[in-house]
């Protein structure tokens, strides 16, 4: 049992054995959304592997009782995420992928920020627009425990976990909109896929895509201008600096700090 509280910032455990997270008093119980491998074969570069038959588990609309109300009337929402470690065909287990639409009555995607509460995540950010089929842009976050990483506006993403060893993870959203994975699945994943060979790992594109940019890696990086170090858990963030999060449902006002340029 490995305690994630002095990480997280909430009293949680994560069982090792069972693959799952514990609460402690005052948060509130949540069943996880198991992500099936029938559900997600369609992104994966083998589509013909037949395990595992659960990918991995998502602990939507986490918070603790008190913080209930402060959290709804921000329009905001608390995920955690487990990712076992694997190796699915020849590539590391990963998420499905998707977009975030546009706030109404701007030109502005929606953002998100997570954070690495065990082991280490790769986020594959690609830059696109409607219809998706065009990359502008493609970059790779490599990230470790009480790292913070922001996926800006018009950034499709991806989290792959590269070790042999869990990754467990959260993130603030808004709790306004739903998630666009259509065009990850037309696509048959993200622009590239992150493969084990010959002992060590390898990006190889995705044949689905026409042409796509050179992959960028990069590590993660504070964004205190939005609330974001690495010194205080993401969940706290919020409650520290709640006028900051105002950014994930209002990103058309924090373009600067975002490092967006004006659409």
């Amino acid at each position: 049992m490995i305690d994630l509280e002095e990480v997280s910032g909430l009293p949680v455990k994560f069982d090792q054995e069972k693959n799952s997270l514990i609460f402690g008093g005052g948060v509130k119980e949540v069943r996880p959304v198991r992500r099936l491998l029938e559900e997600i074969k369609e992104v994966l570069l083998d589509k013909s592997v037949t395990s595992p038959e659960e990918f991995y588990y998502m602990y939507r609309d986490v918070y603790k009782e008190e913080d209930e109300k402060i959290i709804r009337a921000n329009n905001l929402r608390y995920d955690l995420t487990v990712i076992p470690p694997m190796v699915v065909g020849r590539e590391f287990i990963k998420t499905y992928g998707h977009y975030h639409p546009l706030v109404p009555e701007t030109k502005v995607a929606y953002p998100e920020v997570y954070e690495v509460l065990l082991g280490k995540a790769q986020y594959l950010l690609q830059k696109s627009k409607p219809p998706y089929n065009e990359i502008e842009e493609i970059i790779l976050v490599s990230a470790l425990p009480g790292d913070k990483v922001i996926m800006p506006p018009g950034y499709g993403h991806i989290t792959i976990n590269p070790l042999n060893s869990p990754l467990v993870m959260s993130d603030w959203v808004s709790a306004k909109f739903s998630s666009i994975y259509k065009p990850y699945q037309e696509l048959e994943g993200g622009a590239y896929f992150e493969i084990l060979e010959g002992g060590e790992a390898k990006f190889i594109p995705n044949p689905k895509y026409g042409k796509i940019p050179k992959l960028k890696i990069i590590s993660a990086k504070e964004a205190p201008a939005l609330g974001l170090t690495k010194a205080l858990p993401l969940y706290r963030s919020f409650f520290t600096h709640k006028d900051k999060f105002k950014f994930l449902n209002s990103p058309q006002d924090y373009l600067e700090e975002l490092g967006i340029r004006s659409p």
